[in-house]
């Protein structure tokens, strides 16, 4: 029987994956969310570009994520970066592999957070500084999305939620 499960969040900026990360899987002890773009945010100063420091973003990602795998109090980690499509997914999978997860104790669920271009854009809309994305650059990412059912990796399941502006 499996004891962990990890959470990938899958979608495009504005999607709200951050959002129903924190108010809608989040629920209780035990569980731990770990934000990619909070790590860079934590790097980055103001006159650096969003990728600057990109490789320790990811290594400190990754390690944040083997931390809260191997924590005995912690059952379900939320892994909140785009994922857009399979070699994101794959680079997170094998990079946790690499540092000795094994995936037969956890349960791997990818959860789509799906929306329409334009709820993401006006979404993104609100978003100030390093964290708003070109309209152009998420018209790419959102039309680039890739659904996790088409991976070669085997997945426990996966969750499919839409978030929609009302």
């Amino acid at each position: 029987m499996k004891d962990k499960t990890l959470f990938i969040m899958v979608g495009c900026p504005g999607s709200g994956k951050t959002y129903t990360a924190k108010h809608a899987l989040m629920r209780g002890p035990g569980w731990r969310y770990v934000s990619r773009d909070e790590i860079r945010f934590n790097y980055l100063s103001e006159d650096e570009e969003y990728f600057a420091h990109e490789n320790e973003v990811f290594d400190i990602f990754i390690y944040k994520i083997r931390e809260a795998l191997n924590n005995a109090d912690t059952f379900n980690v939320i892994a909140d970066a785009t994922h857009l499509h399979w070699p994101s997914r794959r680079k997170l999978l094998t990079n946790l592999r690499q540092e000795g997860i094994d995936f037969k104790d956890i349960y791997i669920i990818p959860t789509v957070i799906g929306c329409s271009l334009e709820d993401a854009k006006t979404r993104n809309a609100f978003r100030e500084g390093k964290e708003c994305v070109p309209n152009e650059v998420l018209d790419k990412m959102f039309n680039s999305m890739t659904d996790p059912k088409t991976d070669p990796f085997k997945y426990d399941g996966i969750l499919y939620l839409y978030n929609r502006l009302e």
